[in-house]
């Protein structure tokens, strides 16, 4: 999983509404289907690609569907959930009679493969011993093909069945309310609990399996923001939009919501002509499902199905960079939506794709596999006090003694010569006027180096503790908005964050406040929790270190370096 770099603090402070919720608007909506019961579930049906039918479950049928015809596929079964295994055999979930069906189309044949039918209960086994309670939604284990895996709604659970053996077990009950609709996010999965939240589910290596709230209180409402405070009533099911972003059924508020997984806010999805997207526009019915079908949304309601298109989210397509194989002048590339293109030359190609009502650009560059990267980057070192030279250990192993100033060195990698540069500097001087915030996490911080989304989440969480810092700080400091919060990642594993004060009118009033706010961080328990984790899932987290008084956040007198960023000034503080 791509790790997503989030910090966790106690209480995050609330922006207005408008100002920190993303927003999604549709300009298209229109009326689908009259289908005049409930639609807990639609796919496209994939027994005729042709004809582009919806595969719906709406009691008490489940039934092929486009706006000019139906087909009713079976009757009397309380469905919820289903999904098509291929393009003739459907695996379906008995809401009322507890049990996991199988259907044939071509044969008209249903069967039982997992669960006891007309018998309910909490057990694992065979067919006829396994036992569920009221399982609403079913998807295909992407880890393991050959296994489905079921929402057991009646008992808070994720349960787990083998096409093969119809052996059913359970893989996690804790961490459930009413277990609904699940979608995949990479390797985790998402689920819309109707006690008013979304989870997910991780595997981890070790075998261990966790389920953790996303965004919800538990508590029922209708707010948008940031995680930790957004509420839902009951949500069903939630569909992708893109990478990170996925649409919520939010079925007692009679809306969709936008779940934002980037930015870790639940934000609104307009449709109706709205001026300003600022609150998600209303359904007439409660929207229960959603299918994204090439851009265009359906949203199964109580009574309807309707559709949304031309949304004004940005093209999500990336560039795409591959390097030729030796001895071949083409590379075959694969592009957006999964089709494999053939025959790109050396050099930059433009490529055109549709998404939504827009057309979108993106660039595949190809490179000549000879193209070469030196391994060995420029060196930084700072002189000792006292001293006009400083040691500096170069890439061969040997250690080298240099004056101040900039040095040329070349170094043979791989039949290529390498060039790099040895930089002697100065430590600079303190600059005793100002303070400097700082907290600090022993933690692999590498992929800061090669993920722009990462560093961006990262600004935007400090720019967060930089207002909580100013309420620290209140009359006696300000927190400086020329020089930006920032971060060194020292050794690749150690990540240090920075807050800079303004300047202060002499060196014993900056001595003073700083004295005050060390003991207002001593007596604050805001950053006490203060810990890191891949957002936004939790999978595993990184306390901050704490001082002799058990304060994470500490201040001290701020030292500028020559790149510009704050350091706590001490010798060797502008070394990396």
């Amino acid at each position: 999983m791509k790790p997503w770099l989030y910090i966790g603090v106690l209480v995050l402070l609330l922006k207005p509404v408008h100002s920190i919720v993303p927003s999604v608007t549709f300009d298209h909506f229109e009326l689908y289907l009259d289908t005049f019961n409930g639609v807990p579930h639609l796919e496209l049906d994939k027994y005729d690609s042709a004809c582009s039918n919806l595969l719906i479950s709406s009691w008490p049928h489940l039934t092929s569907t486009s706006n000019s015809s139906s087909e009713h596929l079976i009757s009397m079964l309380y469905s919820k959930g289903f999904t098509q295994l291929n393009r003739t055999h459907l695996v379906i979930v008995d809401s009322d009679d507890c049990c996991i069906r199988m259907l044939n189309r071509e044969h008209r044949d249903l069967r039982t493969i997992a669960g006891t039918c007309d018998s309910r209960g909490y057990a694992d086994g065979i067919v006829g011993v396994g036992k569920l309670l009221r399982p609403s939604d079913i998807v295909q284990d992407i880890r393991n093909p050959g296994f489905m895996l079921i929402t057991d709604a009646g008992n808070n659970a994720l349960r787990s069945v083998n096409l093969e053996t119809g052996e059913l077990t359970t893989v996690i009950d804790t961490g459930f309310n009413e277990p609904h609709g699940m979608h995949w996010n990479r390797k985790d999965l998402l689920v819309a609990n109707k006690g008013f939240y979304i989870s997910v589910v991780i595997w981890h290596s070790n075998g261990t399996v966790l389920n953790k709230i996303v965004a919800g209180t538990a508590t029922a409402g209708n707010t948008l923001g940031y995680f930790y405070a957004a509420e839902f009533i009951y949500p069903q099911e939630l569909v992708k939009l893109q990478e990170d972003l996925f649409l919520v059924a939010d079925s007692g508020n009679y809306q969709l919501k936008l779940l934002n997984l980037h930015t870790g806010v639940v934000g609104p999805v307009c449709f109706r002509n709205e001026t300003t997207c600022t609150r998600s526009s209303n359904f007439r019915g409660n929207p229960i499902s959603l299918l994204n079908l090439d851009d265009v949304i359906y949203i199964g309601c109580n009574h309807d199905i309707y559709r949304l298109y031309g949304s004004d989210l940005p093209c999500p397509y990336k560039n795409i960079t591959v390097h030729l194989t030796l001895g071949e002048k083409t590379a075959n590339v694969m592009l957006e939506g999964g089709h494999v293109f053939m025959g790109f030359t050396e050099g930059v190609h433009r490529v055109r794709k549709k998404y939504d009502l827009k057309m979108c650009t993106y660039y595949v560059n190809v490179i000549h596999h000879e193209e070469f990267s030196c391994p060995h980057k420029d060196i930084t070192v700072y002189m000792p006090q006292g001293q006009n030279t400083a040691a500096v250990q170069l890439f061969d192993g040997t250690t080298k003694q240099f004056q101040k100033g900039t040095y040329r060195l070349s170094r043979e990698y791989n039949s290529e010569t390498c060039i790099y540069h040895v930089r002697v500097r100065e430590i600079p001087q303190a600059n005793n006027r100002r303070l400097v915030f700082h907290i600090h996490y022993n933690f692999s911080c590498d992929f800061l180096e090669y993920d722009t989304d990462v560093r961006n989440m990262l600004h935007r969480i400090m720019y967060l503790d930089q207002e909580k810092l100013q309420l620290l700080c209140g009359d006696r400091c300000q927190i400086s908005n020329k020089i930006q919060p920032t971060y060194t990642c020292k050794e690749r594993k150690y990540l240090s964050l920075f807050w800079v004060t303004e300047e202060f009118s002499s060196d014993e009033i900056t001595r003073q406040v700083k004295e005050e706010l060390s003991v207002r961080l001593t007596q604050s328990d805001t950053w006490d929790n203060s810990h890191i984790y891949f957002h936004p899932y939790l999978e595993f987290d990184v306390p901050a270190e704490k001082n002799s008084n058990g304060d994470a956040m500490l201040v001290d007198v701020a030292i500028l370096c020559s790149d510009g960023k704050p350091r706590v000034h001490g010798a060797n503080a502008c070394e990396e």
